[in-house]
């Protein structure tokens, strides 16, 4: 009886501090005065290099492609990772055509310790022991939509993406604060070596009908908070910290018997 009242009374807690998901002020900093290059009305369709390839992409790699050099942000709701022979797009809220006049749309790639170490703790709350003190994210690609289709009886829509590259490993955090439409293209679309595959409605828990993704529980503690790996399947074995990687070495070599252990195992 008592743990039934525990469950009961943790839910109401829950509920009670989550019910607003999130505000404006939980996303990462953006503007101008950050850092940002910034457009209102039409896409940031200037490519911009990447501080360092990535060439862990789910979708990239098992076709065959070199990494990822370089991103794009459009006014459309997407981000696009990019190298000379395709493209992989990152879709929010991918609405092809509508009043983009009032769209906000702030963008940069930054290496701010403050940043990494926060995304880095985020995404570790929710895959443990994804990125570590000794292997922690190289770059963070920074996209966000402010009034995004903001016109007449329409409010607007404000989220916000960040794509955490390391050397192994790559992830995204999908942060929406609020969606004034019914419905828009979500997840994974790909254009590699001539071959379109279109996006994925499964990829985000609630598909194409986004109205309710602000308030949803996702797979976060946070209403609004989406975080997905765009790593390969199954991992590389670099996926995992340095220090974890010796100690089950150790261990492995503890369990032969006359197995005379190196000297980092005694550290």
């Amino acid at each position: 009886m008592g743990s039934v009242v525990l469950r009961r009374t943790i839910l109401v807690i829950l509920s009670t501090c989550y019910t607003n998901g999130l505000e404006l002020a939980d996303l990462y900093p953006y503007g101008t005065e950050y850092g940002d290059s910034m457009s209102i009305g039409s896409g940031l369709y200037r490519p911009t290099p990447l501080l360092a390839p990535i060439d862990n992409l789910v979708i990239f790699s098992p076709a065959g492609l070199a990494a990822a050099i370089r991103y794009r942000i459009y006014r459309d709701g997407s981000l696009v990772l990019e190298n000379d022979e395709g493209w992989i797009s990152l879709n929010l809220l991918r609405i092809l055509s509508g009043h983009f006049f009032n769209t906000k749309i702030y963008g940069r790639i930054t290496t701010d310790q403050v940043l990494v170490k926060r995304a880095m703790n985020q995404i570790n709350e929710e895959f443990p022991n994804t990125f570590c003190s000794t292997s922690p994210p190289t770059q963070l690609i920074m996209a966000t939509w402010i009034d995004y289709l903001k016109a007449d009886s329409n409010p607007g829509s404000n989220f916000q993406l960040i794509v955490v590259s390391g050397r192994c490993k790559t992830f995204g955090i999908a942060l929406y604060v609020n969606v004034s439409i019914t419905s828009a293209d979500t997840g994974l679309s790909s254009h590699i070596k001539g071959e379109y595959v279109p996006p994925d409605p499964t990829f985000f828990p609630f598909g194409t009908t986004v109205m309710d993704a602000p308030t949803m529980m996702l797979n976060s503690t946070m209403p609004g908070t989406y975080i997905f790996s765009l790593n390969h399947m199954p991992p590389t074995p670099c996926t995992l910290c340095k220090a974890k990687l010796l100690k089950m070495a150790c261990e492995a070599m503890r369990r032969i018997n006359g197995k005379k252990l190196p000297a980092p195992c005694h550290d």
